[in-house]
């Protein structure tokens, strides 16, 4: 009677599941985009806080350390002005 009306277990047709590794892949990739701006964002606000607490340690401390960002930026500017990029 098989053979006129089939077997008893419906045709497995339909698409596999995925693997633990399809699954790793899948979420390293997701955890590798979001990496870089979780990570501004996260020592944004720890340099906040930061900031913060100097100021209510002394006030000279939070100036200084506001002190010492604006001086690597411009460190940074000089240092890029004298070091052009080669277009050429």
């Amino acid at each position: 009677m098989g053979f006129y009306y089939g077997q008893d277990t419906p045709p497995d047709d339909g698409p596999k599941p995925g693997s633990w590794r399809e699954t790793f892949s899948i979420i390293w990739a997701v955890f590798r985009t979001l990496a870089l701006p979780l990570g501004l964002l996260f020592g944004f606000v720890f340099a906040l806080i930061l900031l913060f607490w100097l100021f209510m340690v002394s006030s000279w401390l939070g100036l200084g350390a506001i002190a010492a960002v604006v001086a690597a930026l411009v460190a940074r500017g000089v240092w890029e002005a004298k070091h052009p990029p080669d277009l050429g």
